[in-house]
């Protein structure tokens, strides 16, 4: 009568065997560290390189009969409106301005209004800022002809002159708050910071998984080494 075969883990618990998966643990755990240090490789975040925060001065006639409010602006995470309105440059091109922001519509309606009315079409302001991109353009959803849900000049600048094609600059100044730049008063600065873009490095992230799959290996050589031994063993018992 042949004697039983031993199990697996009769031979697993073997002095060499236990020896060997402790060499084999050290060997993923190494691994496994490297491809944590790849993972971290993986993920990145910049910032967006077409956003510019220099502060720059410029002298203009604001244009009070194109005033406008722009609707969905976040600041310092508070919902609220833009006071936005276009202006002449030096060179006689148009500039587009956010003058500041409010939570209340109703404040930002009698700033506009007030504007409107201000006579400083006649005249040069200062204004200091900083330039920030357009944004693609939305369908107005607002009942309000002079609110908009998007700062976009490819629509914006059709509103200020329907009639004939203007010459735009092709970014708006925001009156931030930054260095010497300040709000139109009595509006609240512009928040004009941006989420950095999330980049994802996919030589890193290949051997983030390759590390994986050799700390995995290492676990699979030792059973596959015992289970070898085991089947030899039954062999053996059988005959």
């Amino acid at each position: 009568m042949s004697e039983t075969a031993p199990t697996f883990f009769q031979v697993a618990r073997r002095p060499k065997w236990i020896g060997a998966l402790v060499i084999s643990l050290a060997v993923a755990a190494v691994f496994a560290a490297f491809g944590q240090w790849q993972l971290e490789r993986t993920f990145t975040k910049e910032q967006p390189a077409n956003v510019l925060y220099n502060v720059e001065s410029v002298s203009v006639k604001i244009d009070t009969k194109n005033i406008y409010i722009i609707a969905n602006r976040l600041n310092d995470g508070a919902q609220g409106y833009w006071l936005i309105g276009n202006t002449t440059d030096q060179e006689n091109k148009s500039l587009t301005v956010a003058f500041g922001w409010s939570a209340d519509l109703a404040e930002l309606q009698g700033e506009r209004q007030a504007l409107i009315d201000s006579g400083l079409d006649k005249e040069i302001t200062k204004l200091e800022g900083v330039f920030i991109p357009s944004e693609a353009p939305r369908p107005q959803q607002n009942e309000l002809p002079y609110v908009f849900d998007s700062l976009s000049l490819a629509q914006l600048v059709n509103v200020y002159s329907p009639e004939k094609a203007i010459e735009s600059q092709p970014e708006i100044l925001a009156l931030s708050g930054s260095s010497q730049a300040s709000a139109w008063p009595p509006l609240q600065a512009i928040d004009i910071t941006y989420e950095a873009i999330q980049r994802i490095n996919w030589l890193s992230a290949f051997y983030f998984l390759e590390w994986v799959l050799f700390a995995g290996f290492a676990l699979f050589l030792w059973w596959r080494l015992v289970r070898d031994e085991q089947i030899l063993l039954a062999g053996e018992k059988v005959n």
